[in-house]
C-alpha cells in the first residue's frame, strides 16, 4: 500500500502548485519584502554585508544529492533528474554533478514548463475537472465527520466552506496540502529552481507534457477513491511536517531505497483502485515520457538534454531508466 499523500510531491502534478496558490500567503511575502527593503535603506551596508554572510553560509556543507542519471546515445546526451517538488529556502544550489549537468545542458526538459503555463487555461480545466456539475456538494459525497474536519482544517484560509463545497475531493486534497505545505515556509522546489535558471541563461526548454496530460490523471479517479485520499491527507495532518522533512533528508541524500521504503506500508494488501490510481499517476505517464526522450537519445544530433522530473518517474518501478534499459539504452547513475 503506497502512502498517498507524498505521490504528488514525488511523481509531480505540477500544475496543482500553479493552480493553489492563496492569496493570504503571497500578501505577507509582500510585507516581507517590503520590511526588508526598509532595513536596508535604513542599515545600509552593514545590512548588504549580512545578507552577503549569509548566502555564503547557505552553499557551504553537503549540497542536496537528490537523483541524477546519464544516458547517452552517439553525439546526444540525457542527464534525468528526479526532483522533488517543493524546498526549504536554503536547499539550492544543489550538489556539484547536478548543477553542472545543468550547465552542460543545451535543453532543459520538465514535465510542465510552468513559466509559460496558460494560465486561463489552466484555471478552465481545473474547473472542469475538479468542481460538481451534477447539482451536488462536496458536504454530499463525505461523511458529517469528515465535513467538520475539513472545515476545520479551512478555518482563517482564503477558502470558505461555500467555495470548497463545489470542489470534489482530489481537488480539495492537493488545496488542503498546498496550505501546509505554504504554512511550512517552503518553496518552489527542484523544478523551478532548473526552470528559472534555464529562462535567466536563456536556454531552449522542450516540455514532456501539457496541462491536460497531467489534470486528465484525476480524471478516472472514482469518487469513493477520492474521498479515501482525502480522509487519508486529513488523518496525517498532526504528522506532516515530521514526514515532509524526513523525505526531504532521505532525497537530500540520494537514498532511493529508504526513500521508497518511507512510500510502502508493509503488511497491508494491495488496493486495486490505489493501484490503478499509481499506474495512471507514475506507470503510463513513465512509458509516455520515455517515447520522448527516446526521440532525443535518437535525433544524432550533438546535444545535451537535461531532464527534470517528480523522482518517483526515475525509481517506482517501471520507471524512465528501467524502460530505456528494456530498450537497449545504458543507464548510469551520478552519484558523489
Amino acid at each position: 500500500m503506497k502512502k498517498l499523500i507524498w505521490l504528488i510531491l514525488l511523481l509531480g502534478i505540477l500544475v496543482i502548485a500553479g493552480c493553489t496558490d492563496t492569496e493570504p500567503e503571497e500578501q505577507e511575502n509582500v510585507e516581507s519584502e517590503e520590511e526588508v527593503t526598509e532595513e536596508v535603506d535604513s542599515e545600509g551596508e552593514e545590512i548588504d554585508e549580512g545578507i552577503a554572510e549569509e548566502e555564503d553560509e547557505e552553499v557551504t556543507g553537503d549540497r542536496p544529492e537528490g537523483f541524477l542519471w546519464k544516458v547517452e546515445e552517439g553525439p546526444t546526451k540525457v542527464y534525468m533528474l528526479g526532483t522533488i517538488h517543493i524546498a526549504p529556502d536554503n536547499f539550492f544550489p544543489m550538489s556539484e554533478h547536478v548543477e553542472q549537468a545543468y550547465e552542460e545542458s543545451d535543453v532543459v526538459v520538465p514535465e510542465i514548463d510552468m513559466n509559460n503555463v496558460n494560465m486561463g487555461e489552466m484555471m478552465s480545466i481545473m474547473t472542469e475537472l475538479g468542481q460538481y456539475s451534477d447539482g451536488t456538494t462536496l458536504k454530499d459525497h463525505v461523511s458529517q465527520e469528515t465535513y467538520e474536519q475539513i472545515e476545520d482544517s479551512f478555518q482563517g484560509s482564503l477558502y470558505t466552506m461555500d467555495m470548497l463545497n463545489q470542489f470534489k475531493p482530489w481537488l480539495v486534497t492537493n488545496l488542503l496540502e498546498q496550505m501546509r505545505i505554504q504554512e511550512l515556509g517552503y518553496t518552489d522546489g527542484v523544478d523551478m529552481h532548473f526552470l528559472n535558471k534555464a529562462e535567466e541563461d536563456e536556454k531552449e526548454v522542450i516540455a514532456l507534457e501539457t496541462v491536460e496530460d497531467q489534470l486528465g490523471v484525476f480524471a478516472g479517479i472514482s469518487d469513493d477513491y477520492q474521498v479515501e485520499m482525502l480522509e487519508e491527507t486529513l488523518a496525517a495532518q498532526d504528522q506532516y511536517e515530521e514526514e515532509l522533512n524526513k523525505m526531504l533528508d532521505l532525497y537530500s541524500q540520494g537514498d532511493k531505497e529508504a526513500l521508497l521504503d518511507m512510500l510502502i506500508v508493509e503488511g497491508e494488501e494491495s488496493d486495486p483502485e490505489a493501484e490503478a490510481y499509481l499506474k495512471a499517476l507514475n506507470d503510463d505517464r513513465n512509458y509516455n515520457m520515455t517515447e520522448q526522450i527516446k526521440e532525443f537519445l535518437e535525433s544524432g544530433e550533438e546535444k545535451t538534454y537535461f531532464v527534470i522530473v517528480g523522482a518517483l518517474h526515475l525509481t517506482l518501478e517501471p520507471h524512465i531508466g528501467s524502460i530505456l534499459e528494456e530498450n537497449g539504452f545504458e543507464v548510469e547513475r551520478i552519484q558523489e
